[in-house]
């Protein structure tokens, strides 16, 4: 199993603030928005997550899979709530916002374009042997409980926090999901019926965060760059919390990563 470590206090060290703040207050010039967002992911780049690494490389079993997926589904479940609330904060205050989280909204939480989000994942375990009875008792792991709050919070913070979290998260997401689907058929056995919410949110995440893009300086003007900048941030981390989540789930350890150790 791939080396998990416990996750340092970034959120109070100076040099990361720097990392973080430091384009906004320093160099405003030198980078535009939409760049600072992106830099984001360089503090937790989870397509070296070790839950993922795992995956990748074979290094989990197919019922590891299965547990840390029903952690996806607890996880999908409550987001879709911060779906819908973000789409009626938007539609009071942003026509803008409105139209593009509303597309991204009917795609993911509704089966308007195809099967939904939670369906998918329900689909995928439940098809690996859990019912829908034994879903809905089972409880989140302490990183996926973390996770969940802080985008419940990420929410409260406005719409466009809502929207360009879960978009810039997407725009890196889209490149991570087509290479779960081919190792979730190929090392796991899975069908491409079962799988296929890996395969169906590669080009869907990418088309969510090029809507989210549209949207940066509205979402500026919303709720002040900065709010956004770190909600974006947090975005990151939350999904660095949810992925911790999944790999608890996995493995029975309650470890964290810290966004830079490597296998």
């Amino acid at each position: 199993m791939q080396e998990r470590v416990t996750r340092n206090s970034f959120a109070f060290c100076s040099s990361c603030r720097a990392i973080i703040l430091g384009v906004v207050s320093d160099q405003p010039e030198q980078m535009d928005r939409k760049a600072q967002l992106l830099a984001q992911y360089e503090l937790f780049p989870f397509h070296s997550h070790p839950l993922w690494v795992g995956v990748l490389n074979g290094d989990l079993s197919l019922e590891q899979v299965l547990k840390a997926e029903v952690q996806h589904w607890i996880r999908t479940r409550a987001g879709r709530v911060l779906r819908e609330e973000a789409l009626n904060s938007a539609k009071a205050i942003s026509p803008a916002i409105f139209e593009q989280l509303l597309e991204t909204y009917l795609e993911e939480c509704t089966d308007t374009a195809g099967p939904n989000h939670l369906g998918l994942i329900e689909r995928l375990v439940t098809t690996g042997g859990y019912t829908k009875q034994q879903l809905e008792q089972m409880e989140p792991t302490p990183a996926n409980s973390a996770a969940i709050a802080l985008y419940r919070d990420i929410s409260a913070r406005g719409a466009g926090c809502h929207m360009l979290g879960a978009g810039v998260v997407e725009h890196f997401y889209c490149e991570l999901s087509p290479k779960i689907f081919d190792a979730y058929l190929r090392i796991y056995g899975m069908t491409e019926e079962q799988a296929y919410t890996y395969c169906l949110h590669g080009p869907m995440d990418k088309t969510h965060a090029e809507r989210a893009f549209a949207v940066i300086d509205e979402a500026a003007r919303l709720h002040g760059w900065e709010t956004v900048l770190i909600s974006v941030r947090d975005a990151f981390v939350a999904t660095s919390l949810h992925y911790d989540g999944m790999l608890q789930a996995a493995t029975g350890e309650f470890q964290y990563w810290d966004g830079r150790s490597r296998k």
